[in-house]
């Protein structure tokens, strides 16, 4: 990279190499930076650590160019405000103009699918192509099922041969979805991320040569890829429907007509994403995105959601959602606050508060903070917060005086030392609201705000239930003076895993020196170098010191429950199947024992294998400090090297050699030759290919290719 003119990279990893390489002067050397896509500051996953990328490298290199990128921004001034702020005044180029049109359209119908069917049959006449996004992957592939009659009717004789050929591309992946296979014949196929990214690849590109004429697919194929689809149909603009019961806090949800069910619709930047997969330039002269409505009150919702009308156009323009910091979760802020400190090598708070105060986090809140008196270091937790400012932070304005006025019946069930608890009834129920010092806050319709090491995923400033909002205003207004004692003392404790900068000082990840500047701990500066959450890297450890680590299975287990408090996976559905993987277990056969879908397997199968590499990684660590322990340590960390590998490939120790020597063998051939007395590469390599072939039962030319190619 030091000698290269441009660098083409994702965010993360232009991350994790300014966290390895932030002291090189070939860094410094940058002076122009292009962010495509820089809406995705907005995202809850990637978003934070592109949002703190850009105030870092425009800190480092002194105010670059920077060029942002985005077709779905409805905040663009305000954004380029906060780009402004940064150094360098920002120039907003904003165009409306698109190459290929795209007419949008909002369509009643009382039968879905016959309007699909409709749309479908008119787009294909005119040697068009299709996308229809559905909410669910089981609703891509009932629908790819239910109109693969109808679809292989359209179709021209001389295509099919075409894709008999893409069946038997298809077949040959092992632990392939079955009923792709069934569709794709007829000139149409699902996509979704259960299936495995070698068929994803294989219908994007079907797709994209014009061989598929209709793809159902979820909001997988909404985003960056150019397809051409002459339209574009969204059968239901609602992501999911639920009970009332099942909901913690009602923003953002919408009543479903009943009054019993609420519906969370898909946003309006992902519905424009979906939509403008229509008409791309170079594929098609015109697009069409419609979005399908049951009435006439679903089609005002829509239009008045999603859509802006203008009177001198005389048509309706998209409306996207505003550009909102996705910095506010916990886990983000623990980690960045580690990054600046790692970065400093030692820093005052002053400091450390300054560099918040450039984030887009902060540009976003500061109005609003600044109106309701909480300052930055409260914000940031970084000093204890007051039971008034808790509940600012914590509830929106709006919905604080609509609960003021419903004027819920709430009652004072218990008070101590460490906790006060009572009820709150509403519409739906009594509810049990809880603020304990010890393990947090907790209502019974299923909201928490808990205190584990396992704090991972929940928002920073996110919003309390309903629930909650009202016990905690209740509390707030109680005129006891005694009462009051407790409450100042326990709700900011019941909240203390929110203190941002204590946490890392506790667990031993930031160290305060005497003069009170702040440094990284080496177990800091660890765990920033293996671009790990803090919260992850302190349950890993946690994990090592307190439990019996024995086993292959133990490992993969801890390593799994890692995933589990980091919400990349929901329940155990997936470890017996890992565990069955590891012992070479047919993947078709896991597969359908579990009734599970591969790429969800494939997915969590890589995510262990990270996580058990930075076990092994931590292991060595912890041997070089705690002695008491220090044998076990140094063989679990022998113990990951292992697993890693059998995890990665599917297979047990005594195929390591041929596995990783042998080419184009795998878990399946390479037990074939062990179980033919084959145990090295080296025995492989000495047999003669004839003779090698009549042993296994081994392609001849496959025989020659293995021992020709022999590393």
């Amino acid at each position: 990279m030091e000698n290269a003119d441009v660098i083409v990279t994702t965010f993360e990893k232009m991350d994790s190499i300014l966290r390895n390489f932030y002291d090189k002067d070939w860094i410094k050397t940058i002076s122009t930076i292009i962010i495509d896509e820089i809406h995705s500051i907005g995202e809850s996953n990637r978003g934070p650590r592109l949002e703190s990328l850009i105030v870092r490298l425009n800190e480092l290199l002194h105010n670059p160019q920077i060029i942002g990128l985005s077709a779905t921004l409805a905040n663009p001034n305000f954004f380029n405000e906060w780009l402004s702020s940064l150094g360098n005044d920002t120039i907003l180029i904003n165009s409306d103009i698109r190459p290929v049109p795209l007419h949008y359209k909002v369509e009643i119908t009382q039968n879905k699918d016959s309007t699909i069917k409709r749309i479908i049959n008119s787009i294909l006449k005119d040697d068009g192509q299709l996308l229809v996004f559905l909410n669910t992957r089981k609703a891509t592939q009932q629908a790819a099922h239910n109109f693969k009659s109808f679809i292989k009717n359209q179709i021209s004789d001389n295509e099919f041969d075409k894709y008999r050929e893409l069946e038997l591309k298809l077949k040959k992946i092992k632990g392939g979805n079955k009923e792709l296979n069934k569709v794709v014949k007829c000139g149409v196929a699902f996509h979704h991320a259960g299936l495995l990214a070698k068929e994803r690849l294989i219908i994007e590109n079907a797709y994209r040569k014009r061989l598929l004429k209709v793809l159902f697919t979820t909001s997988t194929l909404s985003a960056g890829l150019n397809m051409p689809s002459r339209a574009v149909i969204i059968k239901d603009f609602r992501r999911y429907v639920t009970s009332g019961y099942n909901i913690k806090n009602f923003t953002g949800y919408y009543e479903n007509g009943n009054g019993f069910s609420f519906f969370k619709p898909f946003s309006a930047n992902e519905v424009f994403q979906m939509l403008g997969r229509a008409g791309r330039p170079g594929l098609d002269e015109v697009g069409y995105g419609i979005l399908l409505v049951n009435d006439i009150e679903e089609r005002n919702w829509v239009e008045d959601h999603y859509f802006t009308y203008s009177p001198i156009l005389k048509k309706y323009l998209p409306k996207y959602n505003d550009l909102i910091s996705g910095l506010n979760k916990i886990s983000i802020l623990q980690e960045q606050v580690l990054l600046r400190v790692y970065q400093q090598n030692h820093i005052s708070l002053e400091d450390l508060i300054k560099f918040f105060k450039k984030t887009y986090f902060w540009f976003g809140m500061r109005d609003k903070m600044q109106k309701q008196y909480i300052p930055i270091e409260q914000l940031l937790m970084i000093k204890e917060i007051s039971p008034k400012n808790i509940l600012k932070l914590h509830s929106d304005p709006s919905k604080v005086n609509e609960l003021k006025k419903k004027q819920l019946q709430i009652k004072l069930a218990k008070l101590t030392d460490s906790s006060i608890s009572g009820y709150v009834k509403s519409a739906y129920g009594v509810y049990i609201c809880e603020l304990n010092i010890d393990t947090g806050i907790r209502c019974s319709c299923g909201f928490e705000n808990g205190i584990s090491d396992n704090y991972a995923h929940d928002r920073f400033a996110f919003e309390f239930c309903d629930h909650i909002t009202s016990f905690l205003l209740y509390l707030i207004d109680m005129p006891d003076e005694r009462v009051q004692k407790y409450i100042k003392d326990i709700i900011p404790k019941s909240v203390k895993n929110q203190y941002i900068l204590n946490y890392l000082l506790e667990k031993g990840l930031l160290i305060k020196r005497k003069d009170g500047l702040l440094k990284c701990s080496q177990f800091g500066k660890l765990i920033i170098r293996l671009y790990l959450y803090p919260v992850s890297g302190v349950l890993i450890r946690h994990k090592l010191e307190k439990n019996r680590i024995e086993s292959f299975q133990d490992i993969i287990k801890e390593a799994y429950e890692v995933l589990k408090a980091e919400h990349r996976v929901r329940d155990y559905k997936l470890l017996q199947p890992i565990l069955e993987w590891t012992d070479e277990e047919p993947i078709d056969k896991i597969v359908e024992r579990h009734k599970l879908m591969t790429g969800d397997l494939y997915s969590v199968k890589d995510n262990l294998e990270r996580i058990i590499s930075f076990i092994g990684i931590i292991a060595v660590h912890l041997s070089e400090t705690d002695f008491s322990i220090q044998n076990n340590l140094i063989q679990i960390a022998e113990m990951c090297e292992t697993l890693k590998i059998r995890i990665h490939y599917g297979i047990r120790e005594e195929l390591f050699d041929l596995v990783l020597r042998l080419p184009n063998v795998a878990r399946v051939r390479a037990r074939i030759l062990y179980k033919a007395g084959y145990h090295t590469a080296t025995q492989v390599k000495k047999e003669n290919p004839f003779l090698l072939h009549r042993k296994t039962g081994l392609g001849l030319n496959l025989c020659k290719n293995i021992i020709e190619g022999l590393k």
